[in-house]
């Protein structure tokens, strides 16, 4: 089975928000953002090989800070796919998270839940078609539908090391519910994930900040049925970022390696060990130029790549590069975010792949 994260809740995400929004806080004084804000953003994304697909998904995001230290989101989202691979849609599971802040101990705890309201039990053909969608080579918005109950507690602890750096740690347990993938079998019930990090963000002048972070998740074994089937290795993540203002205008560049240590799979007396790692390591680099030319209209120019290491899976090896345009339009509250992404690159043996990706939402602050 495809594990997809609960991206929206890593205890990563919650380690990022507690440091950067501790360095925000010395001009603020609010660790938990106090705008909120609704955004709908639809976007189109098209791969082509030898053969193709397309996908027209949106997704609904909510933030809503209801004191200065705590905080509530929501998020929600459906999707059309077709072409070559043949047709799959429907809507995704809901998700909401809670975050507070507590202020004498330099703490935000985390809740996030994934309400299991997307589709499920697909037929062999869907379940065929979901498997190639969410494979991490396209990084597509809405990569699957419907899971199981989710739920994932978390907290994260900063400490003040100088004047002009910071360290954080993050804790976090994520139960995975059981759910029917595809309808006539049995319940698949994926394992547990225990995750801990550790970062350090360090301002070296007053324009300048890196930070970098490192995350380690083990899995406890997926059922199906009552059977053991599979037990994922565990996962080993790095990444850091660099950024730079120039008066209004940023620079932000990200850089980051997953990898992951051989996992089990089902034998005849049950798991044993994999002969070779399947799921291959990924390197990921983003970078962004953001030229803010008035109030009301900005400019990003974008630079993405993602480079997978050569597995026995299929899609592994996959070497794609990007280069795209993010304008954002203001008025007032409301702002227009778009973007434009094109990508081209080479699968195992040398096929030419090719995407594009376009996006125009509205996002409106209170």
């Amino acid at each position: 089975m495809q594990r997809i994260p609960l991206r929206a809740f890593w205890p990563i995400g919650l380690l990022f928000l507690l440091v950067s929004s501790l360095v925000r806080a010395q001009s603020d004084d609010y660790i938990i953002s106090r705008q909120g804000s609704v955004t709908l953003l639809p976007v189109y994304e098209l791969w082509q090989d030898s053969l193709g697909f397309h996908q027209a998904s949106v997704v609904l995001s909510v933030y809503v800070p209801v004191t200065r230290s705590m905080s509530f989101s929501l998020r929600g989202s459906g999707a059309v796919a077709g072409g070559d691979i043949g047709d799959l849609s429907g809507f995704s599971d809901i998700q909401v998270g809670w975050n507070y802040h507590i202020e004498q101990a330099n703490t935000i705890l985390s809740l996030g839940i994934n309400a299991p309201t997307g589709k499920k039990e697909l037929s062999a053909q869907e379940f065929a078609r979901s498997v190639v969608l969410s494979n991490s080579l396209f990084n597509l918005q809405v990569p699957v539908l419907g899971q199981g109950f989710n739920v994932n507690p978390g907290a994260a602890w900063v400490f003040p090391v100088s004047d002009d750096a910071i360290l954080g740690l993050a804790a976090g347990y994520q139960y995975r519910g059981p759910y029917k993938p595809r309808e006539g079998d049995p319940d698949y019930d994926p394992g547990d994930e225990i995750t801990a990090s550790a970062g350090i963000d360090y301002r070296l002048t007053e324009s300048i900040s890196v930070s970098t972070d490192f995350v380690f998740t083990n899995y406890l074994a997926d059922k199906f049925g009552s059977n053991k089937v599979f037990a994922s290795g565990n996962s080993y993540w790095v990444n850091a970022q660099y950024k730079q203002y120039f008066r209004e205008n940023e620079l932000l560049v990200f850089v980051g390696y997953r990898t992951k240590s051989k996992g089990q799979i089902q034998g005849a007396g049950g798991l044993v060990d994999e002969r070779d790692r399947l799921e291959p390591g990924r390197f990921d680099f983003q970078g962004e130029f953001r030229q803010v030319f008035n109030q009301r209209f900005s400019l990003g120019y974008q630079l993405v790549a993602r480079v997978f290491e050569t597995t026995p899976v299929p899609l592994s090896g996959a070497k794609v590069y990007g280069a795209g345009l993010a304008p954002t339009f203001s008025f007032g509250r409301f702002s227009v975010p778009v973007h434009l992404l094109g990508q081209i690159g080479t699968l195992k043996g040398g096929k030419t792949i090719k995407g594009f990706e376009a996006g125009a939402g509205i996002s409106v602050a209170f």
